[in-house]
């Protein structure tokens, strides 16, 4: 915790240093340094600028986190994640066929037990090698 004096009142601020890092590294590889926004579309002039859009916000002390890849380059994703507390269950789940109703059970049987393999591994080799 940050503690400053404004105007005669302290304040505090709290800064998760993980949560610091790891947006520090993202900003640090993964900033599209040629951003382009089109300011004249008559003379087809474009601002350069760079962009990050990824930020990282940490809510607690996890074991894992699973965050699943886009299979075209540039499309997005909607949210879609599954966290894991230190004992192996669930913490929050967004996206996934497994948490929607309506969905086939085969689909959510089999999203079940692959995340449980996720939490096999210690290392990314490991982790894939036990999903394999």
């Amino acid at each position: 915790k940050i503690k400053s004096s404004e105007k005669g009142k302290e304040k505090g601020y709290v800064i998760n240093y993980p949560c610091v890092v790891l947006n520090k590294i993202v900003m640090d590889h993964f900033t599209n340094d040629q951003y382009q926004t089109l300011v004249d579309p008559e003379k087809k002039k474009y601002d350069v600028s760079s962009e990050c859009s990824i930020e990282f916000e940490v809510d607690g002390p996890y074991k894992a986190m699973i965050l699943p890849a886009s299979k075209d380059e540039g499309k997005l994703i909607k949210k879609r994640y599954a966290v894991f507390n230190d004992d192996g269950t669930l913490a929050e789940l967004k996206g996934f066929e497994i948490k929607r109703r309506g969905e086939l059970k085969l689909i959510k049987v089999f999203q079940s037990e692959v995340f449980g393999m996720f939490l096999e591994g210690d290392s990314l080799e490991t982790c894939y090698a036990a999903v394999a």
